[in-house]
């Protein structure tokens, strides 16, 4: 698999992975499998009480940690 990630947010995450003990690999996978396990994306419940997060509020968000 190729990804393409900003490099600076790469080293982050990968500076808490090696924390938790968890390789880039290892990281992703889990995230794979949680996703499957939830049916969604595993990050909390969405606003509108739906469980389905909206797109336009998804790249808001994305917007907004970028901005950080």
């Amino acid at each position: 698999m190729e990804l393409h990630v900003d490099e600076e947010v790469r080293q982050k995450a990968r500076a808490i992975f090696s924390r938790l003990g968890l390789s880039e690999e290892e990281a992703v996978t889990l995230f794979y499998k949680r996703t499957i396990a939830e049916g969604r994306l595993p990050f909390g419940r969405a606003e509108n009480g739906t469980g389905r997060i909206k797109k336009k509020r998804m790249n808001e968000r994305f917007a907004e940690w970028d901005a950080r």
